[in-house]
């Protein structure tokens, strides 16, 4: 056996140990996930790698994820979401082929796109990736040459991928080859951020191919199982908080005798059943979501808009805290597992704002990561209206004296004690911290595709016809 051949067999055999040995320990540390997404050329051997590393490491842990174009029902909800429902646990590592890349790179090589939205898509994966990034994940993006050819260097061994894949695109024709060069490139550019940079590999030997990824993957679990959470304490000077007290602007005065809304209640719950029936809304979706001050009446409003619908298309979902499998994951994920599918309604009662208002105020999660969930919480609602999803958010308010008369009637009533708990007194104390902490998110994640609606609370039946008239009203103009 030639020296080289020995000493790549021996170094590949080394790293095999040591590649098994540094999974066990992130499954036992649970950090990570660790996710491969692998390009590139069919032919440079892209099954090859998945066959190496599934007989190096222990399956059990491993996630392999192929996407094809989005078919059936993918095709109509919001683009991330077959990711986000498959996307490798803390201490697990995943493998993906083509992944988010695939469908982009594809429609504009082939002119189904323009360019500017391709931009667009473009910058939608780079936020994906960094939050993935922010939350904990460990993103490496392999693109498979034949040749390495002059590509330029990068301190990071990082480059412009400059062959395409063969077999899935085998209808192309020369010159949309070049265009697929041309996407692949400008990937590249825009999406090699750092902790989710571009790594260009040759995959002419298969020795040094399987090296060079094994020694990618193995430092990369050896990052994940050094990597400490940042610094909870103090708030970033940078920060600068809404200046504008919208809870303040409310008339907490408003009234509803009880004649009154028992006409408005029938009105308004069967002018919502005939939009629910529409044809147009087996198109659409609608999702309801539902914060407000402990005791201002969410769960007495949601029965009165669920009550007239039919129970097959609706789901309502009572947000509380993260399973210990959960606070492993990016917050958003169980969220996005929940997400309405066309004809259908969801309601969240408490939800993905937690982020930004109990985990935040509590100090559950740091500043930099309740800072960046705006971003965040505006970029999955503008993918769920672009989906045909209608995000309908209230705030439901009342005063401090008001939920100090609620509290002591739940208190003194035997049907309703167990309304009331321990964490709900202790919220009561950090009113003036929620009540900066609703002030920016209303602030900050107000926006066209989905507006808050700030109602009073005070009279609850004052609260109840608002919302379901604007669930309406909202619903009439879409379904025009």
């Amino acid at each position: 056996m030639p020296d080289k051949v020995r000493s790549d067999k021996e170094q590949l055999e080394q790293l095999n140990e040591q590649l098994l040995e540094a999974q066990y320990e992130l499954r036992k540390a649970g950090k990570g996930p660790i996710l491969l997404l692998i390009g590139g050329n069919d032919f440079a051997g892209k099954a090859e790698v998945l066959d190496t590393f599934y007989g190096w490491l222990d399956n059990r842990f491993l996630n392999t994820r192929a996407f094809p174009l989005p078919r059936g029902l993918e095709q109509q909800m919001p683009p991330f979401w077959r990711y986000f429902r498959t996307l490798p646990l803390a201490g697990e590592i995943g493998f993906y082929l083509g992944a988010w890349y695939h469908q982009p790179i594809r429609e504009v090589s082939l002119g189904q796109i323009t360019a500017e939205a391709y931009q667009q898509q473009l910058q939608d994966i780079l936020r994906f990736e960094q939050m993935l990034v922010h939350e904990g994940a460990t993103v490496i993006k392999l693109w498979l040459d034949l040749e390495s050819g002059d590509c330029g260097s990068r301190a990071d061994q990082s480059s412009a991928p400059t062959e395409v894949a063969m077999r899935e695109w085998s209808d192309f024709d020369g010159d949309a080859f070049d265009r697929v060069r041309n996407a692949v490139r400008q990937a590249s550019d825009i999406t090699s951020a750092e902790g989710a940079p571009w790594i260009q590999v040759d995959g002419a030997e298969s020795r040094a191919r399987d090296l060079q990824i094994g020694r990618l993957l193995l430092g990369a679990i050896r990052t994940q199982l050094q990597s400490h959470l940042p610094d909870t304490a103090g708030r970033p000077h940078s920060w600068i908080p809404s200046a504008r007290a919208r809870l303040d602007e409310l008339d907490y005065g408003q009234q509803l005798d009880k004649d009154e809304y028992k006409q408005q209640l029938d009105h308004y719950q069967n002018l919502l059943r005939t939009l629910i029936r529409h044809p147009d809304f087996a198109h659409r979706s609608l999702l309801l979501v539902f914060e407000g001050t402990d005791a201002a009446g969410k769960g007495g409003t949601i029965r009165r808009i669920t009550q007239c619908l039919d129970p097959r298309y609706f789901r309502v979902h009572g947000t509380r805290a993260p399973t210990d499998e959960e606070r492993l994951q990016p917050y958003l994920m169980r969220f996005w597992r929940r997400i309405p599918a066309p004809g259908t309604i969801v309601v969240f009662d408490r939800s993905y704002y937690g982020r930004v208002l109990v985990e935040r105020v509590e100090g559950f999660c740091t500043p930099p990561q309740w800072q960046r969930a705006y971003g965040e919480i505006n970029d999955f609602e503008q993918q769920l209206k672009q989906a045909g999803t209608l995000v309908i958010k209230f705030w439901l308010a009342i005063s401090a004296q008001e939920q100090l008369d609620r509290f002591q009637a739940r208190e003194n009533s035997p049907l309703k004690r167990y309304k009331l708990t321990e964490e709900d007194w202790r919220n009561r104390k950090q009113w003036p911290a929620y009540r900066e902490a609703v002030h920016d998110m209303l602030e900050f994640t107000d926006r066209t595709e989905a507006p808050w609606h700030v109602i009073s609370s005070e009279d609850k039946r004052h609260g109840r016809i608002q919302a379901l008239k604007i669930v309406c009203e909202t619903l009439q103009h879409a379904l025009k």
